[in-house]
Order: C-alpha cells, then structure tokens, then sequence
C-alpha cells in the first residue's frame, strides 16, 4: 500500500490499519495507529492484548476471523483517555493483504459520538425550559379569585411566559444549528444562505411576515437530518454509489424526527421533510405531487437548488447563478412550482438580491 497517499486519507477519515497473523501478532507499516492510540513507538511486531486490552478473553473469537471460518469480528464505541478522550471501534476482517491473512482496522469515532452528546445535552436542556413554561402556564391557571388582582398577575405572567417561550424557541434554534456545525460546517453555511433566499423569495410573492418567518426557520433546520449521515459521503467527489446515495436521501426524514416534537409556532418539521419532494412525484422520501406539497416547502426546494448551484461546494466548483436560474427555469412547472421559479428568477435579475 502507498502510505505516502493513502495515510493522509486513511487519517480523514479515522482509519488506522495492521496486519495480524496467526499467533495475533500486529505488524505494523507505519506509526499512525500507534500514534492515534498515544501508545509508544510500534514495534515490528506485538501482540494484539498489548495494545487492545480488550481482546483479552475474545483470541479464539479473533482466531476463526484469521483462519477465514468467519468474515469480520469487531467490538464498538472503546473509550481511551490518553492525551485527550478518545472514542473508537475495533475491526478485525478476513482481508488477504501482503501475505496476511487477516487485517486489524480501528475507526475513530470521537467526533460522531460529540455530536451525539451535545444534541442529547440540548434535547435536555429544551425539556427543563418545557417543563419550566408548562409550570408557569399552570400557575396563570391558578389565578380565579379577585379580578383586578387576577388580570395584574396573569400580565406579569403572561410577560415571563412570552420571555421564556421566546428563550426556548431560540434555545431550540441555536442548539440544533450548533450540533451540525460541529459536524459538517459547509452544511451549516449552505442552510443559512437557503434561509435568507427562501424567506425573500416567500417575501416577494407576498406572504405574510408570520409565514415568511416560519420559512426561515425552517431554511436554518432543514438540513438537520444530515447530522446522521457520514460525512465522507456528504463531502465525496463524483458520483455517489446507489447505496450511499440513499442514505443521503433519507436526511429529510430524519430531520423530521428531530423536530416533530419540538413545539414551534409553524409546521417546520412538514416543511424539512417535503423540502426534496417535486411537483411531478420524482422527489423524495414519499414522491409527493403539486397540492400534496405544502407552499413553503416547494419554496424551500427551489432556494435549496439555487443556492447549491450557486456557491462553491468543498467538492466541486459552483456552475453559477445563471446556470441555476437555467435548471429551474428548465423544470419550471415540471419539478417546481411556477410561480415560486418566477419569483426567484425575478429576485435575481430585476431585484438585485443578495445572500449578504
């Protein structure tokens, strides 16, 4: 294997690699392994309970792998704490590679599981805020005896339940934001630039304010689902395998079941999982078709195509605005709906808008 242009990716994406032989002994090419591990210089050779305590116990679990009885042993979600805290799956595979019959493989997953905790810390966090409004709402409902002292408190009540409702919702925004961007910032960029679009597009067809604010919203979550998909294949070159495109397609849905709980003032949650779906049936996840389709979502597909035409990718080289005006001009009353394109395509050659 070239370790020259192999490592640097292999290190990307968290993979580190040794081969094993019969006795479980490592052999080791390079030093990433033990470098990821904060363990000392790799010998030639060492074997496999020195370094993966773990394993104590399990040799003839590993044993059948080398002998090839049996395809793959692993163990998942191993804690270290070296240097810093770190989190990892442990792989063993019947793979031939230079003479050897089996591979050791390790996958960092530090940051996935990061992610994980700090959206269940802000899930966490939006529940005590919950449970705080439901007090205070039951408190005002306490309130029935003097009428002059109800109506004074049930204000200063109704100003601390405003307060708090508007603390939660923002709580709810910025905590969900936070989450993919410590996961995929590009993402975060890109959902921004699809709120402000959106919300000018809803804007010039003349929807009202409290609607054009509900799409906004929902602009900055509607990606959200992404938090679960790997992010080798979100950043991927070239055309995706059928397999891992699908799995990027199933990012509305799992936004969907991010947000159904969270009690907005608007539907965002329906809004994130049609914001893919287009009004011939060829979208997904449900190839829903024109009415089927909520207003605000035909708006969010459209900015969503637009803005991902529009602006570079840490992939590919953005086609440009023209080109992307082109595609949806192309599909107009086909994928999208025509009087969201108009208002879009108005916007950028008549309006002069701007995502700054």
């Amino acid at each position: 294997m070239n370790d020259e242009f192999f490592l640097p990716l292999f290190k990307r994406f968290g993979l580190y690699y040794a081969m094993i032989d019969s006795d479980l002994l490592l052999h080791f090419e390079n030093d990433a392994m033990c470098e990821f591990l904060s363990v000392k210089p790799c010998l030639k050779q060492v074997h496999i309970s020195d370094v993966f305590s773990e394993v104590i116990g399990l040799e003839d679990e590993i044993r059948t792998v080398v002998k090839g009885e049996k395809n793959e042993f692993s163990i998942r979600r191993i804690n270290r704490s070296c240097s810093q805290e770190i989190f990892f799956n442990l792989y063993i595979l019947n793979h031939s590679y230079k003479g050897y019959q089996a591979i050791v493989v390790v996958r960092d997953i530090t940051n996935e599981l990061l992610v994980y905790h700090s959206l269940q810390q802000s899930r966490n966090e939006i529940q005590l805020l919950q449970n705080e409004l439901i007090e205070k709402n039951r408190d005002l409902d306490r309130i029935n005896r003097d009428l002059e002292e109800k109506v004074e408190l049930r204000t200063k009540q109704y100003h601390e339940s405003s307060d708090l409702a508007k603390r939660l919702f923002i709580q709810t925004v910025n905590s969900l934001t936070y989450a993919l961007e410590l996961r995929d910032p590009y993402t975060t960029g890109h959902q921004q630039r699809v709120a402000i679009l959106a919300s000018a597009i809803a804007a010039h067809m003349g929807l009202d304010e409290d609607t054009v604010e509900g799409i906004r919203i929902a602009g900055l979550l509607h990606d959200i689902g992404k938090i679960y998909v790997p992010s080798e294949f979100l950043t991927k070159p070239g055309i995706l395998p059928e397999e891992e495109y699908n799995v990027i397609k199933t990012h509305p849905l799992r936004g969907f079941e991010i947000l159904k709980e969270i009690e907005f003032p608007w539907p965002v949650a329906s809004f994130v999982l049609q914001h893919h779906e287009k009004i011939n049936g060829s979208g997904y996840p449900y190839g829903l078709e024109n009415n089927e389709i909520r207003l605000e979502a035909k708006i969010l597909c459209v900015a969503d195509v637009v803005e991902a035409m529009g602006t570079n990718r840490p992939y590919r080289i953005s086609p440009g605005i023209k080109e992307a005006l082109r595609e949806i001009g192309r599909h107009r009353g086909i994928r999208y709906d025509p009087a969201v394109v108009d208002s879009c395509c108005d916007l950028f050659r008549n309006k002069n808008f701007s995502w700054d």
